[in-house]
């Protein structure tokens, strides 16, 4: 009889966040459940609804935390849960919020099978490699993962070591075009048939570079009267970005959307995705996009 697999994803703010990593996490966790492993995610408890939901025969563990120290406080229960349960690879993206602390501790009774997986490039995150390396992990992990090539290469150049490439991937029969929900959708925000609609899938946080684009509007909507700014997401930049828009009197022009896991919409309401971030690793609503039919 063939052993079954057993995989943790290890990431304290999978329930906690909207973004492409934790989304990414989940949709793997769905993949490798449906190819037979035993898939765990240990993260901390949830105080959002992520955008996709985990298949039901995903283990969930999520530890309480307060608003402050939370990553202290988490430390034990994740001690406690390495100690109790035993994984043939544990994949951690981040060492800074009780993880370093823990394999520390847990290192002392027995060796946890640690795997990196890295998804953001060391230039735009130098500070999470030095406490891989401060920590020793990267002489400690069995693999060392990336997103992309070239994120790998210059983890590798970091490291001193192989870094292997995991390539984002999407659901093509998820998102690919669909010309009856384009047209619900459209109408949905009221969208003309001659309007230009472009599209933004992210946080909002100033790194995404939002900002910087509903400023381009200012300058692009007087000459294209038919140009449509639809923002999807959340994040700590909202109030701001809003106050933006009324500020360019831009309210006819940008559309902020809220957040849906009915991602397969927007992208068919859109006519262009656009991104223009200060910094990004490799963006998984720029794969859905594509796949969804629209120049990025």
């Amino acid at each position: 009889m063939q052993r079954v697999v057993r995989i943790a994803f290890w990431h304290f703010y999978t329930f906690r966040l909207l973004r492409g990593i934790e989304t990414l996490i989940i949709s793997l966790a769905n993949a490798l459940v449906n190819a037979g492993a035993d898939v765990s995610i240990v993260s901390a408890s949830p105080t959002t609804t992520p955008l996709v939901s985990p298949d039901q025969r995903v283990n969930i563990y999520a530890y309480p935390t307060p608003d402050y120290y939370s990553h202290q406080f988490i430390t034990p229960f994740y001690v406690h849960h390495f100690l109790k349960h035993r994984y043939d690879h544990v994949v951690a993206f981040f060492a800074d919020f009780g993880e370093g602390a823990t394999l520390r501790i847990v290192n002392r009774f027995r060796r946890v099978p640690l795997t990196l997986y890295l998804c953001y490039p060391y230039a735009a995150a130098p500070h999470r490699y030095s406490s891989f390396r401060a920590h020793g992990w990267e002489q400690k992990a069995s693999l060392i993962l990336a997103d992309a090539a070239w994120i790998a290469q210059e983890a590798e150049q970091f490291f001193h070591r192989d870094v292997g490439v995991v390539p984002v991937g999407t659901d093509p029969e998820r998102f690919k075009p669909d010309t009856s929900l384009r047209e619900s959708s459209r109408k949905q925000w009221r969208i003309n048939e001659g309007d230009v609609v472009m599209l933004n899938v992210s946080s909002l946080e100033p790194r995404k570079g939002v900002g910087r684009m509903i400023h381009a509007m200012s300058r692009l909507a007087p000459r294209f009267p038919q140009l449509r700014y639809l923002i999807l997401g959340k994040g700590e930049q909202e109030l701001e970005l809003k106050r933006m828009v009324k500020e360019l009197r831009l309210d006819d022009v940008v559309i902020f959307a809220g957040t849906t896991s009915e991602l397969e919409a927007y992208y068919n309401a859109a006519d262009i995705f656009v991104m223009l971030p200060d910094d990004e690793g490799n963006s998984i609503a720029c794969h859905e996009a594509m796949s969804s039919g629209l120049p990025v």
